[in-house]
């Protein structure tokens, strides 16, 4: 967790320039749209989309579809080079211009405290391309840096209990971004924690209580 004051008002780009010409804001997104002080941010979910392709303004169209009012569930959508998106490209959501809850996960305490990055694809059949996983070491590096995310702190949304989920996806290369996390300066993600949480229930082998979903 940061320990910068709690109501202090730092900016909301977590990334600096080594990721400038990767971050791009979603379509749909105001251009004047306010930047909001950040929340005090203690989680890291990875996700996948299930799907082929896709794109942040695919999946809001699709989160709206399902009545979800505040749209794209996840802060950051990672694109495969479909949809008309760059290959590792990282799309920026209004959750996370707006530093909304998310809408990822049906635990309440997760949403509200936890980064959502999805990965277009379907991890269950296939791996995600050598530029996505570029830009989530990236990103997640980034994000633990400014929000002093501990390793134990990033999980796959399938090891949080109640989401009965293999997201994001059986085949998901975790050797992989350990190694690039590693390389970053990072220790990578750890195979299992035991931490529990300020307001969170305990966390064992990367799993949480299940709460009532905030979409």
């Amino acid at each position: 967790m940061s320990s910068s004051p709690k109501n202090s008002p730092r900016r909301f780009f977590p990334i600096g320039l080594l990721l400038s010409a990767l971050v791009g804001v979603a379509a749909g997104v105001a251009s004047d749209t306010a930047v909001a002080p950040t929340r005090e941010w203690e989680w890291i979910i990875i996700h996948h989309s299930a799907t082929r392709v896709g794109s942040a303004e695919v999946f809001d169209a699709a989160h709206r579809a399902r009545g979800m009012i505040n749209g794209l569930a996840y802060h950051f959508v990672i694109d495969n080079g479909t949809e008309g998106k760059p290959d590792g490209f990282i799309e920026t959501g209004p959750r996370w211009i707006k530093q909304m809850h998310g809408g990822h996960c049906r635990q309440a305490y997760i949403n509200e405290h936890g980064i959502g990055i999805c990965l277009v694809g379907n991890f269950s059949v296939d791996q995600p391309t050598s530029k996505q996983l570029d830009s989530l070491a990236l990103l997640i590096h980034g994000l633990q840096e400014q929000f002093h995310i501990p390793d134990d702190h990033v999980l796959g949304h399938g090891e949080v209990i109640g989401e009965f989920s293999e997201c994001p996806g059986s085949l998901f290369p975790w050797g992989e971004l350990h190694k690039r996390l590693h390389d970053l300066g990072g220790a990578g993600v750890p195979a299992t924690t035991n931490v529990a949480p300020s307001g969170a229930a305990s966390v064992t082998n990367h799993v949480v209580t299940a709460q009532a979903r905030r979409p």
